[in-house]
Formats: C-alpha cells, structure tokens, sequence
C-alpha cells in the first residue's frame, strides 16, 4: 500500500520547503550578480551562467563564470593571460588594480588594430570556491574609451556568491 503525507503533517510541510528550496538551487544556476554598465542594455541569449549588456554604439560587457578542475595562484593568471593576449598580437595598454566580488583580481585593457582603426579589450578575473569569474568589455577604442568608467564601476558591483 502507497503511503500518502497528509498535508497538514509537519513532513509534508518539511518536504515541501524542501522542494523548493531544490527548485531554487536547480534554477540559480549562476553563482554572482551583475548589473549593466552605466547607459547599456542587458540582454540574454545565453545559459545563466553569463551576463550580457551592450551600448546603444556597439561596447559590448560580459560577465561568466567557469568550473576549475584546479585552483593556480593569481600570479598564474596574470602571466597566462598576458602571454595569450601578446600571441594573438594584442598590444597591452594598461595594468587594471581592480576587484571582483570584493576579491583582488587581475586585470587588462588591451588593444588590437584593424583595418577600420583599433579596438579596445578589457578582461578581469578572479578565482573563487572552485570557479573562475571572467569580466570582458570590448569595443572601438574611442567609444571604449568613452564607457570605461561605466565599465569599472559596474565591474566593483558584481557580486560572487
């Protein structure tokens, strides 16, 4: 014979709560809090686990977070994304003393010339329970350079949890 929690128990009430709460986990997939730079628009046509905005001139913001297999120093970091960046012939333009989630990070404005003049890249990052939180900003580098405080700002707002 099947046995059926009556409503009113104290077990189905736990079992209850305890079904929302694994509704709640199973739906939040993303593990931090972005809002949109300054004067840009958030759009979504990606899984939970990225934030997208963009400017109405075409700076483009994102926000996404990466399963680690292993935990590396920030020192690590930093050297691998300079010598990734430097291979695919960016030129790096300033060193960023920024945070994420109130965690120091590391932290890079490149840029790169194309035919029509340069673009500018931004990307931060920092490590944390087990997953990677990258930051990437890009855009022609004279509008880039127009949002980049908008950018910052919205980069120390961003919640890790």
């Amino acid at each position: 014979m099947k046995k059926c929690l009556n409503p009113d128990s104290q077990d189905f009430r736990i079992y209850r709560i305890f079904q929302v709460l694994l509704i709640m986990v199973l739906t939040s997939c993303a593990s931090f809090k972005a809002q949109a730079p300054e004067n840009f628009a958030e759009y979504t046509d990606t899984p939970n686990t990225k934030f997208k905005a963009v400017s109405s001139d075409g700076v483009l913001y994102r926000v996404s977070e990466y399963k680690q297999k292993s935990e590396a120093s920030l020192d690590f970091w930093r050297e691998a994304f300079l010598l990734k960046m430097r291979n695919a012939n960016y030129k790096q333009e300033d060193s960023l003393n920024i945070s994420l989630g109130g965690k120091p990070a590391i932290g890079y404005i490149f840029s790169f010339a194309n035919n029509t003049g340069s673009d500018s890249y931004l990307v931060a990052a920092v490590q944390s329970k087990g997953k990677m939180f990258v930051v990437e900003a890009a855009g022609e580098s004279a509008k880039f350079e127009t949002r980049k405080k908008d950018i910052l700002d919205a980069i120390n707002k961003i919640n890790i949890n």
